[in-house]
C-alpha cells in the first residue's frame, strides 16, 4: 500500500474477517463455535451486487464429528430464518486455501426468481441473467489449519463460512441494487426506521 506521496506504508486494509477464526483456534480449546462480523475492503467493482467496502460475517465450528452435512444444514437453516421458508440454496465446488472441500453458496435470485429475466424482457440486473446470486464461501476446515492452530485433526473437524452482511440485507428486503444502502438517500433510510 502506498501513501499519498507514493511511499510504502506496509498497511493494508482488512480484506476478510477470517483471521478471527485462526486467533480463536489459537486461544481456545474445542469445542469452538464462533460468529465474527466486521468491515472489509476489497478491489471489487461498485455495482448492483458488489462494493469495495462492505460488512462480512464469518462462522466457525470445530468439534468432534463435524461434517459438510452440518455446514449445509447450518447454512440452509440460516437462509430459511433470514429469507423465509422454502428459500433455495446451492453449493458450487470452489477453492479456498483454508478449507477442503470448499464451496460457494448461492441463493435463488429474489428479483427474477431464477428466470434470469428482468423488466421489459431484458436481463435481470441483480443476478445478471444467471438466476442465482452468490451469498458467500464455505467449506470444511483444512486439517493443516487445525494442526497449525494446535488442534488435533484426528479428534476434531470443523466448518467455516463467510458472507456479506450488506448483500444479506439486500436479499432480505428485496433490494435490487446494493448501492442503495450506501447512497444516503433519506427517503430510503427512513423506510428502515432511521431518522436524522
Amino acid at each position: 500500500m502506498q501513501d499519498v506521496h507514493g511511499a510504502g506504508t506496509g498497511v493494508v486494509l482488512r480484506t476478510q474477517t477470517s483471521p478471527v477464526q485462526a486467533r480463536t483456534m489459537l486461544t481456545q480449546e474445542p469445542p469452538i463455535y464462533v460468529v465474527a462480523p466486521g468491515r472489509v475492503f476489497r478491489t471489487d467493482e461498485y455495482d448492483a451486487t458488489h462494493s469495495p467496502m462492505f460488512h462480512q460475517v464469518e462462522g466457525l465450528a470445530v468439534d468432534e464429528g463435524i461434517t459438510m452435512g452440518h455446514l449445509k444444514g447450518t447454512l440452509d437453516h440460516f437462509a430459511s430464518r433470514m429469507f423465509g421458508d422454502g428459500v433455495t440454496t446451492r453449493f458450487r465446488p470452489s477453492y479456498f486455501p483454508f478449507t477442503e472441500p470448499s464451496a460457494e453458496v448461492d441463493l435463488l435470485c429474489f428479483v427474477c426468481r431464477g428466470t434470469g429475466s428482468g423488466d421489459a424482457g431484458g436481463t435481470c440486473r441483480t443476478c445478471r441473467g444467471e438466476g442465482w446470486i452468490e451469498w458467500g464461501g464455505c467449506g470444511v476446515v483444512n486439517p493443516r489449519v487445525l494442526v497449525a492452530c494446535g488442534v488435533d485433526p484426528e479428534r476434531y473437524t470443523g466448518f467455516a463460512f463467510g458472507m456479506g452482511i450488506d448483500r444479506t440485507l439486500m436479499f432480505r428486503h428485496g433490494l435490487e441494487d446494493l448501492r442503495t444502502l450506501f447512497e444516503g438517500d433519506v427517503r430510503f433510510t427512513t423506510a428502515f426506521g432511521t431518522e436524522l
